[in-house]
């Protein structure tokens, strides 16, 4: 098996940052019975495990959020390849021409384009293109969307782990960074979709069309 730097990366860092913060955690929590001092006697072997760790952590976290995210198109969520479709953000347009082109390829219009025809456009969008040149925007959704969901894990496991989790600040603060990280993964989501749109435009042989 093969991995790119950027694979590993959008793996071991949500991976790493669970471990770090649940860690964190633990030393300061007044309950904690980690016998600081003799971690020192295995220092060797907890920096040859910590990347394990974390690679593996990353790793559910990205089958985790995968899944979720599937589930959310599946369900009839929004996708982002709509609202660019459809125009409903202007932070996330693509060129007139662009988006006309696209829609005189599926012979769809502003009328009769939806979430579900959004989506099977964007699937073929990515078969058509060549993804490298959108790799880096793709990468930049992943691990958005992965440390998103570091962060809730996070959440959560607080309120498991402390039954007076709503009077306390660091919760609250915890909240806010997973609302923080949850709307930065929304809008790497969608410059992703964007360009995968903009650059499958630049290939669209008009004398070929596709009917649904």
């Amino acid at each position: 098996m093969n991995y790119r730097l950027q694979d590993f990366i959008k793996y071991i860092i949500p991976g790493l940052y669970i471990v770090f913060f649940a860690f964190i955690w633990n030393i300061t929590s007044p309950k904690s019975h980690i016998n600081t001092k003799a971690l020192k006697d295995y220092t060797s072997i907890i920096i040859l495990l910590i990347p394990f760790v974390g690679f593996v952590i990353g790793y559910f976290i990205e089958c985790l959020m995968a899944c979720i995210e599937h589930i959310f198109y599946f369900s009839g969520g929004r996708r982002p390849s709509y609202t660019i479709l459809n125009k409903r953000c202007h932070l996330y347009i693509i060129a007139e021409d662009d988006r006309n082109k696209i829609f005189r390829q599926h012979k769809i219009s502003d009328s009769s384009i939806d979430n579900k025809s959004s989506g099977k456009i964007l699937q073929i969008a990515k078969q058509k293109i060549n993804r490298e040149n959108v790799e880096n925007f793709r990468i930049n959704s992943i691990l958005s969307r992965n440390i998103f969901g570091s962060q809730t894990v996070l959440t959560i496991i607080y309120i498991l782990i402390d039954q007076q989790f709503y009077i306390n600040k660091l919760w609250y603060v915890s909240l806010i960074f997973s609302a923080i990280f949850l709307i930065y993964w929304i809008h790497h989501n969608h410059v992703y979709v964007k360009y995968v749109l903009a650059e499958y435009a630049k290939n669209i042989n008009t004398n070929d069309f596709i009917f649904y």
